[in-house]
Parts: structure tokens; C-alpha cells; sequence
């Protein structure tokens, strides 16, 4: 019996939904009650004015019929202008000059009312009641200072002690109660908070193995048909006669394996970040020597692309401390990026030394990224455009930038990108002098 009418009253005090407010206001009325018809008996006990008495229970069962509209209709915030107006800015200044103006409780009361309409309302409500509350409480501690004849007095020092000390309890335990739910709701919020990022971080730690895992089982397949693709190139080529015609068609499974497998390698970079498991090997290399060795490697493949690939030649050969695979494929994806993005242009690299660094600066005539586009880089694979990725080209650059920044800085360096629409693009990477 005892635990059904614990849960009725939790039910009653806390209606559906999880809003503070509409919880707040099932506490203001389930206080409400009681204390008016308290206060009706504590008035009929003491021998105060017989309407008083019938106020303070007609009050109260206006409380109830109200809160029971607002549970039926779910209108609670009605509901509570409905209350201010004719309890707050009726009944509570009759009950003030009724019952021992500003010698009794009901200043205490006057308080409570302002506070609990500031934190209930909103937007204009909030804006025309508590203002018009707290001018017509003024209005009321005025009146009855300059003209105390129109407050009636209490019959006894004992009946005005009473009415202060209940007024002090009453809105001491309403407070208490409310401050209670709101720490309940904190509470509560922390928790399913909590459990929803261990969720993110269980799912996150799913996505990169998975990731990883699907990177490693194309390499396979990819290595496979570039081997065949290369081998029957070299057989047609070997034929006596003139060429054949599906050299060209090899020639494009070739380059777009390659193209397929260096993509598969960056998802499994991605992998590895997300996981902070990118080891690097350091040790002194000279930065002019790893710019010509990766021109070699790639030089023929780049100059398909129709493009001018300078290098711009200056005295210093800076030995930096750097991981040597690592720093030709940063050098790797910038020139690629570089490329893809300028028609019939110039790609110039540079190296020159800048304090206790050496800057590695890539630089070209293409078309540019948009200023709007520019913050994004590095930080995160781009989704720039306001239609999403339009071409391979857009997810390439992406992706590789968020490789090439995380290497730069895993070096101790950083990385700058400079560009304007039509007017071409400068990445500068800084790694630390050996």
C-alpha cells in the first residue's frame, strides 16, 4: 500500500516527458494544495477572518482543477498564466492585506511567486508576467506602509510568529523539492550522456577496425590485377609488328590499380591515425635529396598530366630528422593534389631553410580553392561543396591533405595552405633541422 501510493505521487510529480518545467510546475501545485488549506485551517484555528479561510480553500481547489486541465490537455504553460494571473496577482494581494500586510508571511510568498514565474515562463510570457508581478508586490508593500489602516492586523503576536513561520516552510520546502528534481534531471542526463559516448566510442573503434580490415583485403586483389595488367603489357609490347591496340587499354587498368591502391593505402592511414598508431622512424636525411629521388620515381607518371614540374633551385641542402618513406608521401600527395587541380600549368617545389626548420613548399597555377573550402582542409576529409563531393578529384584532395597534415605535425612541423579562387595554391610543410 505504502510503495502504490509512493508511485502514485511520483507519477503525480512528474508527468510525461522529461521537462523541467512542466515538472516544476507539477511541484508548485502539489505544494500549492496542502498550503492553502493549511492555511485555511491555521486562519479558522487562530479565530482569523472567516474569508480567509474560504479563500485559502477555494484556492486550493482552484490549484487542483487547474492542475488537472493541465494534465488532461498537456497545456501547462496556460496553465500557469492562468495561476499567476488570478493567484498570484488576485488572491495573493487580498491574502497580503488580509493577513498582517508586511508584518506577516506574505512578502515570503510574494517572492516565491516571482521566482517560480521567472524560471516556468518563457518568451512573452515571461516578459509581461514577472514585471507586472513584481509591480503590483511593490505596489502592495507601498500601500500598506504609507496607509496601514488598509491592512488588517493579526489578533496576536503568536498568530503573526505562525503565519511567518509557515510561509518560510512552505516556500523553504518548495525551493528544496524543485532544487532536488534539478539535480535528479542532471543526474540523470550524466548517465544516458555517458553511456552514449561509450556507444560513440565502441562504434568508432568498430568503424577503424573495419576500415582497416577492408583496406588490407583490396590490397590483394589490386596488387593482382596490376601484376596482370603489367604482364600482359609487356607480352603485347614484346609481339612483333605494329603496336596493339589494347596497350592503351592495359595502360589505364595499370594506372588506375595504382591510383586504386594508393587510395587503398591512404583509408589505411585514416585507420591508423584514428587509432594514433602511426609510427614514425627518424633519422637525418637531406630534404633537396628526397625531393630529386621522388621526381625520379614518379617523374614519368607526372608528366602525363600535361603539366610543368620545376623545381626551384636555391644553395641550401637542409638535413632534417624525418622519416624518409613518410616525407616523399607527404611530398607524393602534395605534387598529386597539385596536379589534378591545374590544366597546362606549373607545379614548382621548393626547399629553403627557415630557422631551426626546413620548409618544404609545393606550388600551382591551377584553378584554386574557395576561401569558404580553405578552413576545412586537413582537418577532415572534405565535404566543401554545399552538394557534397562532386568528383574523385574533391575526395582525393580531402583525404590526402588529413594524411599529409597529421604526418607534418607528427614530425614536430606544420602545415600551411595558401590559396585564392583562379589564382593557384602554395602548401608549405615545416620539419625540424637534424
Amino acid at each position: 500500500m505504502v510503495e502504490r501510493l509512493r508511485q502514485r505521487l511520483i507519477d503525480v510529480l512528474r508527468p510525461p516527458g522529461e521537462d523541467f518545467r512542466t515538472q516544476l510546475l507539477a511541484v508548485a501545485a502539489m505544494v500549492g494544495i496542502p498550503v492553502s488549506w493549511l492555511s485555511a485551517l491555521i486562519n479558522l484555528i487562530l479565530g482569523g477572518p472567516i474569508e480567509s479561510v474560504l479563500v485559502n480553500l477555494l484556492a486550493g481547489f482552484a490549484i487542483l482543477g487547474l492542475f488537472a486541465f493541465a494534465r488532461r490537455t498537456g497545456r501547462y504553460q496556460l496553465t500557469f498564466v492562468i495561476a499567476a494571473i488570478t493567484l498570484f496577482l488576485g488572491v495573493f494581494p487580498w491574502l497580503f492585506f488580509s493577513g498582517g500586510g508586511i508584518t506577516g508571511g506574505m512578502p515570503i510568498f510574494f517572492m516565491f511567486a516571482i521566482a517560480f514565474s521567472a524560471i516556468l515562463l518563457e518568451k512573452v510570457a515571461l516578459w509581461v508576467m514577472v514585471p507586472a508581478e513584481a509591480a503590483v508586490f511593490a505596489a502592495c508593500l507601498y500601500v500598506a506602509y504609507r496607509y496601514p489602516q488598509t491592512v488588517t492586523p493579526f489578533n496576536s503576536p503568536l498568530s503573526q510568529v505562525i503565519d511567518i513561520a509557515f510561509a518560510m516552510i512552505a516556500t523553504g520546502i518548495a525551493m528544496v523539492v524543485s532544487v532536488r528534481m534539478l539535480v535528479g534531471i542532471y543526474e540523470r542526463n550524466r548517465r544516458q550522456l555517458q553511456q552514449r559516448n561509450a556507444e560513440l566510442a565502441r562504434t568508432d573503434v568498430a568503424k577503424t577496425e573495419f576500415l582497416a580490415m577492408v583496406a588490407h583485403e583490396l590490397n590483394t586483389p589490386l596488387a593482382v590485377v596490376r601484376i596482370h595488367a603489367e604482364e600482359s603489357s609487356r607480352r603485347l609490347a614484346e609481339r612483333p609488328g605494329p603496336a596493339d591496340p589494347e596497350l592503351g587499354n592495359l595502360a589505364v587498368i595499370e594506372a588506375e590499380s595504382t591510383r586504386l591502391a594508393r587510395l587503398v593505402n591512404q583509408l589505411l592511414d585514416l585507420a591508423r591515425i584514428e587509432d594514433d598508431s602511426i609510427a614514425l622512424t627518424l633519422r637525418p636525411e637531406v630534404l633537396d635529396t628526397l625531393v630529386q629521388q621522388t621526381l625520379q620515381a614518379y617523374g614519368s607518371v607526372w608528366a602525363q598530366t600535361g603539366n610543368t614540374i620545376e623545381v626551384r633551385r636555391n644553395s641550401s641542402a637542409p638535413p632534417v630528422l624525418v622519416d624518409r618513406e613518410r616525407v616523399i608521401q607527404i611530398l607524393v600527395n602534395l605534387v598529386s593534389n597539385a596536379l589534378r587541380h591545374t590544366y597546362g600549368g606549373t607545379v614548382t617545389i621548393g626547399v629553403k631553410v627557415l630557422d631551426s626548420e626546413a620548409e618544404l613548399s609545393v606550388s600551382d597555377t591551377g584553378e584554386g580553392i574557395p576561401s569558404a573550402l580553405l578552413a576545412q582542409l586537413g582537418d577532415q576529409p572534405m565535404r566543401g561543396h554545399r552538394d557534397g563531393v562532386r568528383s574523385a578529384k574533391d575526395a582525393g584532395l580531402g583525404v590526402g591533405l588529413v594524411i599529409t597534415k597529421h604526418l607534418v605535425n607528427a614530425h614536430g612541423g606544420d602545415l600551411r595552405i595558401e590559396s585564392a579562387l583562379g589564382d593557384g595554391t602554395t602548401v608549405r610543410c615545416s620539419f625540424p633541422l637534424a
